[in-house]
């Protein structure tokens, strides 16, 4: 059954994203001591660097960056160092059209948004794997390994045209990221998804602020997870490959199982 705590204050919040943090930093600690100076180097591209506000979002990956703001989405990509370039595995690019209106809206707290059929954007994407090893099941589903492949580095971006429920258009900028790595004994996944809804005036009306961070442990099966929400987007829905009542934003998901959401 899926748990949803949104603290109801935010020194409550800010408890509980320090008491899931530590824990994984020292497991973190601990696998890349008892894993040595190899996996050492993986440490080194664990974390996503997440500095956000209300009015801008960067986040400085291995090999990217990934920069939102009300007035533009941009996005850097160091092919070199892209991911996790020691496996061997290409860089893959791919450019589909964005979600349809008939798709799974937003919904947010001060609206709720579909695409328009001449504003859907490209959902930009570039991906490397990171290696053949398979995600820890569980907590992810079989069906989710098999559907979306290998563990990878993955950056996708969206840049596109939505409207509310009074006919209002919007520009919805988006960053749909992930980390994944095996690191000795531990997976490791860090999963954001950032957006800005802006209106005609050039105001943000509604963003999504959502980090999601996966710890498992292959060798005892724990596993630890959550979703820190600071933004105004708040939405659940089944999966067919995973949770009853995982977090998404629209059409997107931020991990694919029912977990803990710590709310600012």
């Amino acid at each position: 059954m899926a748990y949803c705590a949104p603290s109801s204050t935010p020194q409550e919040g800010e408890y509980l994203v320090k008491r899931f943090a530590g824990a994984i930093v020292a497991a973190l600690t601990l696998a890349a001591v008892t894993a040595g100076s190899a996996s050492a180097n993986v440490l080194d591209r664990l974390v996503l660097d997440i500095d956000e506000s209300r009015s801008q979002v960067k986040v400085d990956g291995p090999g990217f960056k990934v920069k939102l703001t009300k007035d533009a989405l941009t996005t850097q990509i160091d092919d070199a160092r892209f991911g996790f370039p020691q496996g061997g595995f290409p860089i893959v690019r791919n450019a589909p059209i964005g979600p349809s209106p008939t798709t799974r809206p937003y919904v947010c707290e001060n609206g709720t948004y579909r695409a328009t059929p001449d504003g859907r954007g490209v959902f930009s994407q570039v991906d490397r794997v990171f290696s053949t090893e398979p995600r820890p099941v569980p907590p992810y589903a079989t069906q989710f390994n098999t559907l979306f492949g290998d563990p990878f580095t993955f950056v996708g971006t969206l840049d596109a045209t939505v409207v509310n429920e009074q006919g209002e258009r919007f520009r919805l900028m988006m960053s749909d990221l992930a980390n994944e790595v095996h690191l000795g004994r531990l997976f490791v996944s860090t999963n954001p998804i950032h957006a800005y809804f802006v209106d005609a005036k050039g105001k943000i009306r509604d963003r999504a602020s959502l980090v999601g961070r996966v710890v498992v442990d292959k060798k005892t099966g724990h596993s630890l997870h959550y979703i820190v929400d600071r933004g105004t987007c708040h939405q659940r829905a089944a999966l067919s490959f995973g949770g009853d009542n995982a977090v998404v934003f629209g059409p997107f998901f931020v991990l694919p199982f029912n977990t803990t959401v710590i709310g600012d």
